[in-house]
């Protein structure tokens, strides 16, 4: 049994299999109400999330936000510290610069040379910025979205159950799961096969979130310390324990590829990296 429905950019599908009807009863509901509490508290685009409302006002003063929005930017400090800061929430001004992102409405002009380390996570829930900047959490809290879901959803006896938003994929369950890595463009005669059983995985890529601006292409994911564009051709699935785990560190191995490997280790994670010089390369060990 399968669900679908619009969420957080993308279509997200809730699958169950070796359940009985009776047994699903209310699963797809909590699961996809799970989902739209993230993509209502964390998405770039809604006015009212806890997301735009730090953009507009925690330069000013202490903002309180959702404990699941403090969850994500713990973690996201957590991958930013420990990939000394390749991975970071404040590109977000480069984004809008490059037409992939709108530009959000009455929020100050983030300051060049912001980062991470200027998001201060307060002990009572609330968040300030030591300077005005922009964050997206788009990846990781889609990641996160789909974490959250499995949870809502609840154990089933016997059966498995897989989240998938547009590639942030999570099983759980007996049965486990053949994923194919299809990359955009050109590419080998070979396409990986990973069977996945009570994981997470993510890919990213860029090219085909490209958009031509100025006479030239810009790709969505930018190196957090240096602020240049990552490669638009190279593709990077992860498989770690947790879906927003494994999204946020597609980023760093899009960044670093083979240096990433102690970070990977540490965090119990693989990724499989797909590039037109070298072709497919595992890095890091699996959970």
């Amino acid at each position: 049994m399968h669900r679908t429905q619009p969420w957080l950019g993308t279509l997200v599908t809730v699958g169950v299999c070796g359940a009985a009807k009776p047994a699903v009863a209310g699963l797809f509901e909590r699961a996809f109400a799970a989902i739209a509490d993230i993509h209502r508290l964390m998405s770039f685009h809604e006015p009212l999330s806890d997301v735009s409302r730090l953009n507009r006002e925690a330069w000013q003063r202490p903002v309180a936000v959702d404990a699941r929005t403090l969850d994500v930017l713990r973690l996201a400090a957590r991958l930013s510290a420990a990939s000394a800061g390749v991975f970071d929430l404040t590109i977000a001004p480069l984004l809008v610069d490059s037409g992939l992102l709108p530009r959000p409405p009455g929020a100050p002009a983030a300051d060049p040379g912001a980062r991470w380390q200027d998001i201060q996570l307060r002990r009572d829930g609330r968040v300030r910025f030591r300077k005005p900047l922009w964050l997206d959490v788009g990846g990781i809290a889609k990641g996160y979205a789909v974490d959250a879901a499995l949870q809502a959803a609840g154990p089933l006896q016997g059966a498995s159950l897989t989240i998938n938003a547009g590639g942030d994929l999570r099983i759980a369950g007996p049965q486990p799961l053949n994923v194919a890595l299809d990359i955009a463009g050109p590419r080998g005669p070979l396409t990986p096969q990973l069977t996945l059983a009570n994981s997470a995985l993510a890919s990213s890529q860029g090219s085909p979130a490209r958009r031509r601006q100025g006479g030239a292409w810009h790709g969505p994911h930018r190196h957090g310390r240096s602020h240049r564009a990552l490669s638009l051709t190279r593709f990077v699935s992860v498989v770690a324990p947790r879906c927003a785990l494994a999204d946020a560190l597609t980023k760093v191995v899009l960044a670093r590829g083979r240096a990433a490997a102690p970070l990977l280790r540490h965090f119990r994670a693989q990724a499989l990296v797909h590039d037109a010089a070298q072709g497919w390369q595992q890095i890091g060990v699996r959970p």
